[in-house]
């Protein structure tokens, strides 16, 4: 294996600030020399998508081929701050497979609302559909098949290339083979998602199976460890001759408010590909969280003895409380809401707690960013303040003016709570409690599954009390708070209620 910082980008007319991005680490097999980065880059023009010099490293990698014409690469990570373009490389790789080499690919992220995301951007190369008049039509011609309904989104090619995207799931079913998998925002992979999705590339129609995984630092605590462990492969003595690695950021947290060092771990910034200010609004928006902004935009990863804490419920507790939608009982006897707002205001989480005498039943209907504003979830929770006994609202930033909104609506009273610090540290021992003594049942849920699996223990208050903490803790803490409501308030609309 070869194991380099890499060459360094050309410098041709750019400041001396932007000529030192070099990766950390960067590393690719020796065997076949041979690629196809030039037919790659010509392809992305045809697309729209220019191609930096430091991205031109990633796509010669996962492009590399041996003397039988198959992938030296099967193991291909990526790891690069935000505002970096992470997704760009991706996107014109899975572009080009299934457009230029008639090639299955499965594009997977952890989220439904990311999935729309990242179709949304292959739509504008593709087009919404057959015979799109708004599509570029040399392209939108080779489509043979598009498909839109939710959670099935895919395309298929005149030329035997197939586009599919799947949120990720423990039991997702699907219905190809797929030559190649993208894992997006890789750094939330769990190994149950991985052990469903990885053996549908075992009968690749092409017998040249890739995995490609992109992402930034996986967060301290984090029980998502795909990503980290095929970092930990890269960085020790003897790196598997079928994986390829391609790393920047900095080796300590320092002082990430220091712009200078942006340039020096972002190489879409130092090559002028992003602007400075679209960086400096993200980092802003985390201020006080020096560690949060390393690894977000510094891409700092965390040494291994600081990625140890355990998440407090875990993968498999949570999974033994799961159950098909077919057993989720029709109708319950009291119903409650919970909703959360994330600790940096950019998410809110809403999940609902229904008993029928005996267990709760835990759904999440949304986590949804907060950018969409919050006038749809009003209405939501206004409308429906005659089914639930009450909706608990957390959370420092959006929660006040929710219940504002609430309350201008003229919803019952004692419908609207808002939590003390010890009624959030209740509700957070209610679900942690409830998970291991089987008081709970839950349908299968990314968002939720993701949350339960990962969220740790944090501090609240002064007396040693504790609530969930980590990158994804809003959705559980959200389902915490409704099984408060469920359980201590005395509100009754006076009928019975369906989970909607």
């Amino acid at each position: 294996m070869e194991a380099t910082p890499s060459t360094a980008p050309s410098t041709r007319s750019r400041p001396e600030s932007r000529r030192r991005c070099l990766p950390r680490r960067h590393v690719s097999s020796p065997r076949g020399r041979a690629d196809l980065l030039d037919e790659v880059v010509d392809f992305a023009k045809l697309i729209g998508y220019g191609v930096g010099d430091w991205q031109e490293t990633p796509l010669r990698d996962w492009s590399r081929l041996d003397s039988r014409g198959k992938w030296v690469h099967r193991r291909c990570g990526l790891s690069v701050p935000r505002q970096a373009g992470k997704s760009h490389d991706a996107i014109i790789w899975a572009a080009f497979l299934v457009l230029e080499m008639g090639y299955s690919v499965l594009w997977t992220d952890h989220n439904y609302s990311t999935t729309c995301e990242m179709l949304a951007r292959f739509r504008k190369i593709f087009g919404k559909r057959v015979g799109d008049p708004d599509a570029h039509r040399a392209i939108n011609r080779r489509v043979s098949d598009a498909k839109s309904k939710t959670a099935q989104e895919s395309y298929e090619f005149a030329n035997g290339g197939v586009l599919c995207f799947s949120t990720r799931t423990d039991s997702a079913s699907l219905g190809y083979s797929f030559d190649v998998i993208i894992y997006d925002e890789a750094q939330l992979l769990t190994k149950s998602q991985a052990q469903t999705l990885n053996p549908t590339t075992t009968h690749a129609p092409h017998k040249n199976s890739q995995l490609v995984y992109v992402g930034t630092p996986t967060r301290a605590g984090c029980a998502a460890d795909r990503f980290k462990e095929l970092r930990e492969e890269a960085w020790g003595d003897e790196p598997g001759d079928d994986m390829c690695w391609l790393e920047y950021g900095v080796d300590e947290v320092g002082d990430p408010l220091d712009e200078s060092r942006w340039y020096l771990a972002n190489p879409s910034l130092a090559e002028g590909l992003v602007e400075v200010e679209d960086v400096r609004t993200g980092v802003m928006g985390m201020k006080g969280d020096d560690l949060a902004i390393a690894q977000e935009y510094l891409g700092y990863w965390l040494p291994p003895s600081a990625q140890t804490e355990s998440p407090l419920i875990g993968e498999d507790l949570w999974r033994s409380t799961l159950i098909p939608p077919e057993a989720v009982p029709a109708r319950f006897s009291k119903l409650a809401y919970g909703v959360k707002f994330s600790s940096d205001g950019g998410s809110v989480a809403l999940a609902v707690a229904a008993s029928d005498g005996t267990a709760a039943h835990i759904e999440l209907p949304f986590c949804e960013p907060t950018a969409r504003g919050t006038k749809w979830l009003v209405n939501w929770l206004a409308v429906r303040a005659n089914q639930a006994c009450s909706v608990v609202v957390d959370g420092k930033s959006g929660a006040g003016s929710l219940c504002d909104r609430l309350q201008e609506l003229g919803t019952p009273k004692g419908y609207v709570i808002r939590p003390t610090t010890d009624q959030a540290i209740t509700a957070a021992n209610l679900i942690f409690e409830a998970a291991g003594d089987g008081g709970i049942t839950h349908i299968e849920c990314p968002a939720l599954d993701l949350s339960a699996a990962t969220a740790t223990r944090r501090e609240i208050g002064k007396g040693g009390g504790w609530g969930f903490g980590g990158d994804n803790s809003t959705p559980i803490e959200a389902a915490g708070l409704a099984l408060l409501g469920l359980a201590t308030s005395k509100r009754n609309p006076k009928r019975k209620a369906r989970v909607t």
